[in-house]
């Protein structure tokens, strides 16, 4: 389905660990998608592996793929380079997972178990999406990448198939003001 719905200017970005990242990368381009690049997600404090049965899990792997080969699709270059203080934005992107007031929590517990932190959608939605564009998160988990659209000027589309994640995620979404559009336009 997100490939019948995906615009030809459009992209999509899938992540995931050792567990299901190469199975999700062998189905994509079984479906025909156009592989653009992986990127590394580096956790600068990953969790420990306290049992200490094999190496500790410091990073996850996103693909980021089009439509197709001859696909027009939208990159931000320079938008990415300004971010890295004016180098070439690499694949290997070292942010720490999420902690202290941005881990949502309730009753003193982590509302979700693998929150995204903002900055890694910050980057994917800055680097190939525009203002007021559509962003569609089929999985969307405590809402971080509905959060970070609204933040950017960017529409969203969320879904998420457990109440308590929709409800965590509608109480996030009241709560954050867009940045206005003046400040996000592409010069």
């Amino acid at each position: 389905e997100c490939k019948r719905i995906l615009k030809t200017t459009g992209s999509i970005w899938a992540i995931g660990t050792y567990h299901n990242i190469f199975r999700v990368g062998a189905k994509l381009q079984d479906l025909g998608f156009w592989m653009l690049n992986d990127v590394v997600w580096i956790k600068s404090n990953p969790m420990p592996n306290f049992k200490g049965t094999r190496f500790n899990n410091a990073h996850e792997t996103m693909l980021w793929a089009t439509k197709s080969e001859k696909s027009k699709y939208t990159f931000h270059y320079h938008s990415m380079k300004t971010m890295n203080e004016d180098l070439q934005m690499r694949s290997d992107w070292l942010i720490p997972i999420c902690q202290g007031d941005e881990r949502i929590k309730v009753n003193g517990q982590k509302a979700h178990s693998t929150q995204k932190p903002e900055e890694l959608l910050y980057r994917v939605i800055l680097s190939t999406s525009n203002v007021g564009d559509i962003v569609l998160d089929p999985f969307s988990g405590s809402g971080t990448t509905a959060a970070v659209a609204k933040k950017l000027g960017r529409n969203f589309i969320a879904f998420e198939r457990e109440q308590f994640y929709i409800d965590v995620a509608n109480n996030r979404l009241k709560d954050i003001v867009p940045i206005k559009n003046d400040l996000l336009e592409y010069r």
